[in-house]
């Protein structure tokens, strides 16, 4: 759909300086306007001139002069290289302005200086009556109404509209960008990088609304009809700005307007993304529990140990057989493996004491580190031997457990940096520099001035 917006002015003279513009356009154009035509005016004298007439027959406390008039249109609708497209821009300003503005004096104004180079129409509309003196009722300007009649007028010129379906997921205006290029502080973009942080370090929308004071956002979730959930973000903590430079008073913005990452679906998105990915990461890895502990033995070297190992699996637990289940187990001939692990089982009753016939030499240098306040449990069905040996064993079992702490600690960090990357591949990469440069930017004056 074509893009509208209204404004009002006192100063009707301004106005109309401004779209005839200094026999040049902006951004380097030569041509200010590509087509301009009148509606209610003498061609050949002065516009504002004219319109002053009737601006001078109204009441005293009408202060309004003109109400500007803006229509975009996309590349899709109209095409700013052919002449025969801003043709059609024109006649749709001027059947706009003697449809919807009948009896007052109106200056249509095509142009393709802009920025981004489309078709737009600039159209002044005086707000005075020529024979009642009165000013436009309240829908001659307001936004929503004046949309849908560009669109129907756009609609009957055998134009398709351009609906713009295309979600952006990071939205910026032409003077946040500006400011970007600049170096300049973008206090929008601090926001959206607090919002970011706050949700890469909670686990839930409910734990993100709450997380989000501590990182200088103050946040109000609203529900309507219209728009559905949506949150309204504000900017508490001003620290970015420079300074001697004045703060908004209002920094505030809703989440709609900057973009779908930061819109309550997108939010909620992003937590069940990251979920998944939590999901995926425990089947991979197994779910290991530390306290799972199992012994293993070698018949032939007649060695029993007691350390915890990851890749063998976890002993299953003791299964309870009946009397006569029982009684079948003793009578069938046991066959003994002479290779590989074993698994012992301790019953429940005493068991006689069994000593090693070798020695387990352990190098103490190894476990110098080893926290002597760990506390250690030994494994049912591990045996100690000598007592001489004791003390070798558990700080062996001490040092198979700091190095599974160690393994744990290094997952989590993997885990964490990962989840930091791929919170950073989602804002557009320029963000990042941009906010890294400004960064930099005043810690070199902070030291400086140190």
């Amino acid at each position: 759909m074509a893009y509208t917006r209204v404004t009002r002015t006192c100063n009707g003279r301004g106005a109309l300086e401004y779209a005839y513009g200094k026999d040049k356009g902006h951004n380097g154009n030569q041509n200010r306007n590509e087509m301009i035509s009148c509606v209610n005016l003498l061609p050949g004298v002065d516009v504002a001139t004219q319109m002053e007439k009737h601006w001078n027959k109204a009441r005293s406390n009408h202060k309004t002069q003109v109400i500007r008039i803006v229509q975009s249109f996309s590349i899709n609708e109209l095409n700013p290289d052919e002449p025969a497209d801003i043709l059609t821009a024109n006649m749709i300003g001027q059947e706009y302005a003697q449809r919807h503005y009948k009896g007052r004096q109106c200056v249509v104004f095509t142009q393709t200086d802009g920025k981004s180079g489309l078709v737009h129409n600039h159209i002044i509309v005086s707000d005075t009556d020529m024979e009642t003196s009165k000013g436009c009722d309240r829908q001659q300007y307001y936004q929503p109404t004046l949309m849908q009649w560009t669109d129907e007028l756009v609609r009957e010129h055998g134009i398709e509209l351009d609906e713009g379906t295309a979600k952006t997921k990071d939205k910026s205006t032409q003077t946040e960008r500006a400011k970007r290029d600049k170096g300049e502080y973008v206090w929008k973009d601090d926001l959206k990088m607090r919002i970011m942080a706050a949700m890469n370090e909670s686990e839930n929308e409910d734990e993100w609304l709450k997380n989000l004071p501590g990182f200088g956002v103050n946040i109000e979730v609203h529900d309507s009809k219209k728009r559905g959930r949506y949150y309204t973000y504000e900017l508490m903590d001003t620290s970015g700005f420079a300074e001697g430079k004045k703060i908004p008073q209002n920094l505030k913005s809703r989440s709609y307007k900057m973009g779908t990452m930061y819109d309550a679906e997108g939010v909620q998105s992003f937590f069940k993304e990251k979920e998944q990915q939590k999901e995926l990461e425990h089947k991979l890895h197994g779910n290991r529990n530390s306290d799972n502990e199992h012994v293993t033995g070698n018949e032939d070297e007649h060695v029993v140990a007691g350390v915890v190992q990851d890749d063998v699996p976890v002993v299953p637990k003791h299964r309870v057989l009946d009397d006569e289940e029982e009684e079948k187990k003793k009578q069938q001939p046991q066959q003994r493996r002479r290779t590989g692990t074993v698994q012992i089982v301790v019953p429940d009753g005493p068991v006689p004491h069994w000593e090693p016939n070798k020695v387990v030499n352990v190098d103490t240098r190894a476990v110098d580190n080893v926290d002597e306040r760990d506390n250690i449990e030994v494994p049912a069905g591990a045996i100690i031997g000598k007592q001489e040996d004791k003390k070798q064993e558990i700080l062996a079992m001490r040092l198979q457990q700091k190095i599974e702490r160690d393994r744990r600690k290094v997952l989590h960090k993997f885990i964490m940096i990962r989840s930091i990357l791929k919170a950073c591949l989602l804002i557009q990469s320029w963000n990042v520099l941009e906010m890294l440069s400004s960064r930099m930017k005043k810690m070199i004056e902070v030291c400086r001035k140190g």
